[in-house]
């Protein structure tokens, strides 16, 4: 029965090191280039297991056990298997998301962050597999020791943990993604850069580099003007005297559209009275823009055109002329009447006139 068993754990560790040299060999074929790593780590895990030196692996003992042996201590072999066999877990996990759930890799921050968490919960088995099996240790201890550390640690880094399980939140719901132009609620407005573990790196007009928590951008209303396709609506509000009709002032604002934009851009464009605002009426322009980025762009051709139209028909913007009268002397109510006053005719471009007016008792 003893030698059955040695033949048989023989044949085991023979095939085993078969199981190596095959993987070595596929890893050196131009086909599986990419994945070359993954088959030379599989290699070497098939090969420290082969020769482990327990006590039924006649080779492992005749290569590290015995008076002619490398006297190699069994915990090197442990550790190593653990190790290894963590990195080839994780290895194998980063080529699942790119296969499966990262195709085309349009996202790389948010498959790196699912990555990194794999990798550290990876590890963390690899450690405990250490200390339970290479070093023989009670692991009712470690787990005490790591608990009442793990509370320690959670409540120093609340923030950064809060942070992070944000990042995770927001790389699964994907609200915005690295290229999208977005607009948090604080003011914070820009093209994001990256989505990492801690924060959100968001590129602003001026060129700035703009670090956002994602605790922050979790609680906050974000608006992503990059994400529907549709063109954006550039909205121009103008104020003209109400004594101008509205027929008239809306024609003349849709032609002002034709003159920016061109015929078939200004199709899709609106014009509408809003409401009265003291003596004036307050009319909205809406233009259609390609993209976020053009929206200013369109904005200031539409001003331009706005001003030149109303120009050239002899129709002010903003207020009419307002008279202002002003009573000179001393106060009414103890001083005599007096036979002048003095006017100010205020425009719409701020400026005033002043004037005498005669009063007639």
């Amino acid at each position: 029965m003893t030698d059955i068993g040695i033949s048989t754990a023989g044949w085991r560790e023979a095939i085993l090191v078969l199981c190596a040299v095959a993987l070595l060999c596929c890893g050196m074929l131009r086909r599986f280039r990419a994945p070359r790593s993954l088959f030379w780590g599989a290699s070497l895990l098939f090969l420290i297991t082969a020769v482990f030196p327990r006590s039924s692996n006649p080779l492992g003992q005749w290569l590290f056990v015995g008076s002619h042996g490398l006297r190699v201590p069994a915990q090197v072999f442990g550790i190593a298997w653990w190790v290894l066999g963590a990195w080839l877990a994780k290895s194998l996990f980063d080529l699942i998301l790119r296969r499966t759930v990262f195709p085309n890799d349009n996202v790389p921050h948010a498959r790196r962050l699912f990555a990194d968490l794999a990798s550290a919960l990876i590890y963390v088995v690899a450690f405990v597999g250490i200390i339970d099996t290479v070093f023989k240790e009670s692991l009712s201890g470690v787990l005490a020791t790591s608990g009442v550390l793990a509370i320690v640690l959670a409540l120093a880094l609340q923030n950064t943990l809060a942070d992070v399980f944000s990042g995770l939140a927001i790389n699964i719901e994907r609200p915005f993604a690295a290229g999208d132009w977005i607009t948090v609620t604080d003011g914070i407005e820009g093209q994001v850069i990256e989505i990492n573990w801690r924060a959100t790196r968001v590129k602003n007009c001026a060129n700035d580099m703009v670090v956002v928590p994602n605790s922050v951008i979790a609680k906050a209303v974000v608006t992503n003007h990059s994400r529907l396709s549709e063109p954006k609506m550039v909205v121009t509000r103008v104020s003209v005297d109400w004594r101008v009709t509205p027929a008239r002032v809306t024609e003349m604002l849709l032609r002002a559209a034709t003159r920016a934009l061109g015929s078939s851009s200004a199709t899709e464009s609106t014009a509408c009275a809003c409401r009265f605002a003291d003596a004036v009426i307050e009319y909205d322009l809406t233009v259609p823009a390609e993209s976020y980025m053009q929206m200013w762009r369109v904005q200031t051709r539409i001003i331009e055109e706005i001003a030149a139209v109303f120009r050239g028909e002899g129709i002010g913007i903003g207020s009419a002329v307002t008279d202002v009268r002003l009573i000179q002397g001393a106060s009414a109510a103890t001083a005599p009447r007096p036979s002048s006053e003095s006017s100010v005719s205020v425009g719409g471009d701020g400026q005033a006139e002043r004037g005498e007016a005669k009063r007639v008792g």
